[in-house]
């Protein structure tokens, strides 16, 4: 695991090697033990790496690393879990090997099967290669967009990074903020790829690759498309049928990751999918698996209690954590160093305490992200197919109706009502609430229509009343899939997972110099799920109900059977009595008059409210805001 980054000019060469050198070095956490730098000086590229040693821990691992007839030099991040059966085939067509790592074998397949050898790689990655020859530089993103590419082209110079952070130290003067997409991230909590928090960048969506030539014109490719695999035909076969051969792709894919020089632990959360990637390999394995978790000291927001059983169950060596607002009031001044665009997602916080904890003892851990979006793991899905079932039929004014309704009631109350059904006490009630209502409000005839309410924070009328004019840049998952499942889940795969929670946890991870790996999102896994009828994965209101059938091998039922809680945090609670000094620093009268994307209007009537604990509703929209103005403080001045 690494970070990489890069910068190609066809003018004004100068000074070429100490501009990446600065790029590469604001990235040191993702790359503490080794660093190196490539510079072709007549063609006015460099490239600067920063390294985590994880396979092949001596030298012969240096990046930038150059083929043996220097045509071809690669600057990568990522593990390539096959590595080993591609290298007796590269061996086999006469290529030698320096070394023993996944790079090695990357650069030598890319030299023997060109742009389309990413297509025989099993792994995350973004990697780089410069063809000397040609003038030609590749860029490649993995299927699922585990690792991160951003790319910047603009008047003569091309650049790439792992994160934005680099590309401010060689274009700071260039960048410009987006308020187009600054508008997305508060109507979503973050920026959906292509798009970026600036003009001209531009994020390498999953299963993607480009080509720049020597006029810096550029090739797009997309060589993997879940939305294509989704249309293909189903699975016919039988339920132990599927279920046999899901546990022979989950346990290959799983023992892959493991795959390492130094050792290896587990994200255990207590929930379906991390209990099953321990289970595997706790039954597949010899050594005992390390495990992590943390909880909260608000009950209703804690699973570690789930996680300890568990762990005590299939025997593995288990350390958690508490977390508290005081880890908070340590993680949010670092916030936009960490995530270098506006990110809105609070469990950020806890995910960077369980990586800081987990470092301590390992340099690599598995998480089990990919589940809900392959599986069907949302309760949102639930809840959007119980909508579409009853309301569909009806005429649209009936659901506003009722919408409005609620919004009389006030969702705060309306979420009280709510908990008195056992299987609405859920973390976080009110914010779901809060988007239950502006679903029905915004109803016109189909629950997919009205899915991105079901995900919104800031509405698209609140965002056009603070910004100007606003229209929701992602296309309508209503023709995205066969059936509303199917469209819900491939618009999370395509937005969400990469830049929500795939980025969460890269960003947390790499902040401690710690390699997270996502065995639910082999590619293998996610081609047997797009195939899967969705009666396996949604039955009844059962959610997942195939990886239920599959962990009750493991472990019993009791242990897993629950509602699911998800990753909530208690973000109300603690920014009124924690936090709120961060929301006087940054979102004062001051502040607001010195930026120009908002109207301060608005903005001080909502704080007001939310410090006048007028109901929860400000929340999430409060955070947003508080979230931006410290990564433009950081970022912008």
């Amino acid at each position: 695991m690494c970070r990489i980054t890069g910068i190609w000019r066809s003018e004004d060469r100068d000074g070429l090697a100490r501009l990446c050198t600065a790029m590469r070095d604001t990235m040191t956490h993702g790359g503490p033990d080794d660093h190196g730098i490539f510079v072709d000086t007549a063609a006015g590229l460099a490239m600067g790496h920063r390294r985590l040693t994880i396979i092949d821990l001596t030298e012969t691992g240096h990046q930038p690393m150059t083929g043996t007839d220097g045509r071809f030099t690669i600057c990568y991040n990522g593990e390539v879990y096959n590595y080993r059966e591609l290298r007796p085939e590269l061996e086999a067509l006469g290529f030698t090997f320096r070394g023993t790592s996944d790079t090695e074998v990357v650069l030598n397949a890319f030299a023997a099967w060109g742009p389309s050898c990413v297509e025989r790689l099993i792994g995350m990655f973004a990697f780089a290669v410069w063809d000397s020859r040609e003038r030609d530089l590749h860029l490649f993103r993995d299927r699922m967009g585990v690792k991160p590419l951003y790319y910047y082209l603009h008047d003569g110079t091309f650049a790439f990074s792992s994160e934005l952070k680099a590309l401010h130290a060689g274009l700071d003067d260039r960048l410009e903020i987006d308020c187009a997409a600054l508008a997305e991230f508060l109507h979503y909590g973050y920026i959906a790829g292509p798009r970026c928090i600036y003009r001209r960048v531009a994020k390498l969506e999953p299963g993607c690759r480009i080509r720049v030539d020597g006029s810096l014109a550029m090739e797009h490719h997309r060589y993997w498309d879940p939305a294509v695999l989704a249309q293909m035909p189903s699975f016919q076969d039988n339920e132990r049928t599927l279920t046999d051969r899901l546990e022979e792709i989950l346990t290959d894919a799983f023992l892959k990751r493991l795959i390492a020089d130094v050792p290896v632990g587990v994200f255990l959360s207590g929930g379906i999918d991390s209990s099953l990637v321990t289970a595997v390999l706790a039954r597949h394995t010899d050594r005992p698996i390390r495990t992590f978790t943390i909880g909260f000291a608000e009950r209703s927001y804690d699973e570690s209690g789930w996680a300890r059983a568990v762990a005590r169950h299939l025997g593995t060596e288990h350390i958690s954590e508490t977390v508290t607002p005081d880890h908070a009031r340590s993680i949010l001044p670092r916030w936009p160093e960490i995530y270098d665009e506006p990110f809105g997602d609070i469990s950020g916080i806890p995910t960077t305490i369980v990586s800081q904890m987990t470092r301590r003892h390992v340099k690599v851990s598995l998480s089990a992200d990919g589940g809900d979006e392959l599986f069907c793991g949302y309760h949102r899905y639930w809840v959007m197919e119980r909508l579409e079932r009853y309301l569909s039929w009806l005429p649209g004014m009936l659901p506003r109706a009722l919408g409005k309704a609620v919004a009389l009631i006030g969702t705060d109350t309306a979420a009280d009502f709510a908990t008195a059904h056992p299987g609405l006490r859920l973390p976080a009630i009110r914010d779901r609430m809060r988007k239950f209502q502006a679903v029905l409000a915004h109803w016109q005839g189909d629950a997919g229509g009205a899915y991105p309410y079901a995900v919104a924070y800031w509405l698209p009328r609140e965002i056009s009343a603070l910004m100007g004019a606003y229209r929701d840049p992602r296309p309508s998952l209503s023709d995205m899939g066969p059936s509303l499942m199917a469209s819900m889940m491939l618009w999370d795969m395509k937005n969400y997972l990469p830049e929500d929670i795939l980025t969460k946890v890269d960003r947390a991870t790499m902040s401690v110099s710690l390699e997270g790996r996502d065995p639910f999102l082999d590619h293998r896994i996610a081609e047997f799920a797009l195939r899967l009828p969705l009666e396996y994965k949604y039955r009844q209101g059962a959610m997942k109900y195939l990886l239920r059938k599959l962990l009750s091998r493991y472990l019993p039922e009791q242990l897993f059977e629950r509602p699911k809680q998800g990753f909530a945090v208690p973000i109300y609670t603690w920014l009124h009595d924690d936090l709120m000094h961060l929301v006087d620093e940054h979102l004062n009268p001051d502040a607001l008059a010195l930026q120009g994307e908002f109207d301060p209007v608005p903005v001080r009537r909502i704080i007001s409210a939310f410090k006048g604990r007028k109901g929860s509703v400000a929340v999430d929209r409060v955070w947003l805001l508080l979230v931006y103005m410290m990564w433009r403080r950081r970022y912008v001045g």
